[in-house]
């Protein structure tokens, strides 16, 4: 999962914002899960599984999160944390966190923080095809599997994100330009986690290393539960 890639220097140069929600509210879609595993643990080591694909490309990580177990836990993967801001007119608690974590200069890549299976030269691949749209389009996006969502922004300052249902259709409404609108390519990067479904699509692509132990994991191991702490149960 964490081999190295050879990236592009726009993609190492690119600032990668992820936007996760408190750990206790995040993917309330994603049950049943296996007996063995707990919901809050999986969410903590899918982003982390998500933050080393970033890591191993050498491109500059931003989480944003009201949930200071997700700001220690990015924080030990370098990432740079924020929290999350008030409410801002026009935008869903989602898009207002990632336009939060955008670079002030140059492209910023909004990436979906629940992609266990992202490998990192799908990622590098994705960023250097976008850099190359970004000159003569203000951002570039990929869709996820359905076609309907969006993995994967990457715009120039300015551009505001539009996640949320029927994101692609907003995106390309925008002006931003669709990569791989024939969606042949990276399935990998496609996979967001929002339902058990999607989770074993993610699995027959092959799952990342923290993935795969919090799926193995006692529910009595979540982060937060007496004795253990997030950290301690994405490892």
């Amino acid at each position: 999962m964490v081999a190295m890639a050879t990236a592009a220097s726009t993609s190492a140069r690119c600032t990668v914002v992820l936007a996760v929600k408190s750990l206790s509210d995040a993917k309330s879609r994603l049950t049943p899960l296996p007996a063995s595993a707990d919901r809050r643990a999986l969410v903590a080591a899918m982003l982390l599984d998500t933050l080393d694909a970033v890591a191993a490309i050498g491109a500059a990580a931003v989480v944003v999160s009201p949930d200071a177990d997700v700001h220690g836990l990015a924080a030990d993967t370098g990432a740079r944390v924020l929290d999350e801001p008030g409410p801002a007119t026009g935008l869903s608690s989602l898009n207002a966190a990632l336009a939060h974590g955008a670079a002030p200069t140059g492209p910023t890549a909004f990436l979906q923080a629940d992609l266990p299976a992202l490998q990192p030269d799908s990622l590098a691949q994705s960023l250097q095809e976008a850099a190359l749209a970004l000159k003569s389009a203000p951002a570039a996006f990929v869709a996820d599997r359905s076609g309907h969502g969006t993995v994967l922004l990457v715009a120039h300052p300015g551009f505001t994100p539009r996640f949320g249902a029927e994101s692609a259709q907003r995106h390309r409404d925008a002006g931003a330009v669709e990569l791989d609108p024939d969606r042949r390519r990276w399935p990998d990067l496609r996979t967001d986690i929002d339902t058990p479904d999607d989770l074993a699509v993610a699995s027959e692509i092959g799952l990342g290393p923290r993935t795969l132990t919090a799926l193995a994991r006692p529910a009595n191991g979540a982060p937060g539960s007496t004795g253990q702490s997030a950290a301690d149960a994405a490892q």
